[in-house]
């Protein structure tokens, strides 16, 4: 498995969540992991936070012999809660 160019970067597949589907330079995620904490839970850009490296690949859609680590999104509790507490019922 190809997980890592020859620059030696890995890529980062987002598999579930609000944001599944978008691959991102592992570095690149984790520097967006850093700047979403500056909103606040229920944003988002926020869920950004909740997303964990596992140790499952999966190949690119696109480029032979490339393959990314998936990552899961793992919300949470009070992210789940407070939107839920929110909603109008009628």
């Amino acid at each position: 498995m190809a997980v890592q160019v020859a620059d030696g970067r890995e890529l980062a597949v987002l598999v579930d969540g609000p944001w599944r589907g978008r691959w991102y330079w592992r570095a690149d995620l984790a520097a967006m992991q850093t700047a979403a904490a500056r909103y606040p839970d229920g944003h988002p850009a926020a869920e950004l936070r909740t997303y964990r490296p596992s140790n499952e690949f999966v190949p690119h859609p696109v480029e032979d012999d490339i393959t990314g680590r998936i990552w899961r999104h793992h919300p949470h509790p009070t992210t789940a809660t407070a939107a839920s507490s929110t909603r109008r019922t009628t």
